[in-house]
């Protein structure tokens, strides 16, 4: 039997860096990943998606406003090959990069199925491995739906990008976050694309305003968006994606026989990200909170930082939300709903990007960013963003709200001009 300070079940985002953080504090631990280290996130999520959303957009703009900028090119074709070998080379790169840390940490990667027997116990290739610490981080996968059976041309976003060509048309089966994404990429490219949901309006768990404009955005790319459906049907599209939100990987890898709370699939945990089982963490996909991989990355910082002996939990309240369409969406904090709920007087700024000179420079003026205060002490409750960049913008915004600062704070700072980041001035 192999002894560990911390066994960590999962490679992705949140696995791999609680595992490089708690090496770098002289811990031994071992790292146990079935298919490829980086996750979904790297290989079938985050990176590749994005890598096709830059290019889509970057085709749109030439193919509909190059004359506009005086580039005039007859003809301009897109190579989805070419696209596909650039994103394998960048997901390559990338999973070097993660493997050549872990190694140059100490970390010891173990290949292969991983079966908890025990909340210090773990079995993996006939060899039994022992931790003080185990940490869950088995991510999760796409939800299916029984009127969409995956096979042949029905598909889930892990398939999706696996297809040798675009498509002519494209059902996209839910609205939600991955399915906008995907509908606007698309449809940049020249596909035909339909989507439809049960839900009555888009991006329910943002601000409302950003649910409205996302709605009259990808109507304006030609997408056909229908809400609030009994059931949805497809009308002979080549393609169809069912994107109906993940699932965590709770049933996997013996989780069951830790005998912790999961309500729902989600594994339940305390502020520390600590299951019921002592020494047994969940982070990322696994707690159902926010599936991004930088709340991963977080989670992972806390649980590295309980182990050590911290004491600093896990505040949802600090997690950006991001939406990588067109024009981009994110947001921190509260909604100016919850904010009146919570607040007596609340103060709501909005600036239009119309009035930004580098959004005039960029021909990119669709959006604006409103800022949600509390009225009486003026401190920054929550920041919206809709418009070119918002999701890079929107770190700046997470130091204001996270860090509980106020307009007066924000009237100090000086913006370089021009630049997007003068939407965030109060005055």
């Amino acid at each position: 039997m192999k002894k560990f300070d911390a066994l960590v079940i999962g490679g992705g985002p949140g696995g791999y860096t609680t595992a490089l953080l708690l090496s770098q504090q002289g811990k031994s631990v071992a790292l146990f990943e079935k298919k490829k280290i980086g996750g979904s996130c790297l290989h079938v999520g985050c990176i590749p998606t994005k890598l096709l959303q830059s290019a889509a957009s970057r085709y749109y703009a030439l193919v509909k406003e190059g004359k506009a900028w005086g580039i005039e090119v007859d003809n301009v074709r897109f190579n989805f090959q070419t696209l596909v070998d650039r994103t394998q080379k960048t997901v390559s790169i990338l999973e070097k990069g993660i493997q050549s840390s872990l190694a140059t940490g100490g970390v010891e990667v173990i290949h292969g199925e991983a079966e908890v027997k025990g909340p210090n116990l773990v079995q993996s290739g006939g060899e039994e491995y022992q931790g003080e610490n185990l940490i869950l981080a088995l991510g999760s996968r796409p939800r299916h739906l029984p009127a969409f059976p995956v096979s042949g041309n029905i598909v889930t976003s892990d398939e999706l990008l696996t297809q040798p060509r675009l498509p002519k048309s494209l059902l996209i089966v839910g609205a939600g976050v991955i399915g906008l994404e995907f509908a606007c990429l698309y449809a940049q490219l020249g596909v035909k694309v339909r989507m439809g949901d049960v839900l009555p309006r888009l991006l329910p768990n943002m601000d409302e305003e950003l649910g409205q404009m996302m709605l009259n955005s990808v109507r304006r790319l030609g997408v056909e968006v229908e809400l609030g459906l009994l059931e949805v049907k497809a009308k002979g599209e080549e393609l169809i994606l069912v994107s109906a939100g993940r699932m965590p990987n709770s049933d996997q890898a013996g989780v069951g026989n830790l005998k912790v709370k999961t309500p729902g699939g989600k594994i339940e945990t305390d502020e520390f990200l600590q299951t019921q089982a002592k020494g047994v963490f969940a982070i990322g996909d696994l707690t159902g909170k926010y599936p991004y991989a930088h709340t991963a990355y977080e989670h992972a910082r806390v649980v590295a930082g309980r182990i050590k002996g911290g004491a600093e939990p896990m505040n949802d309240f600090k997690v950006p939300h991001v939406v990588f369409t067109s024009p981009e969406m994110a947001a921190v904090g509260y909604t100016e709903a919850e904010a009146k709920e919570k607040f007596k007087n609340v103060k709501v700024i909005k600036r239009n990007f119309a009035a930004n000179s580098k959004a005039r420079i960029l021909g990119e003026i669709q959006g604006w960013a409103k800022m949600v205060a509390d009225g009486d002490s003026g401190r920054i409750l929550g920041v919206h963003l809709a418009g070119p960049e918002a999701t890079d913008l929107i770190g700046e915004a997470c130091v204001l709200v996270s860090q509980g600062l106020t307009l007066d704070n924000l009237e100090k700072v000086i913006h370089p001009h021009p630049t997007l980041n003068e939407i965030f001035e109060n005055h």
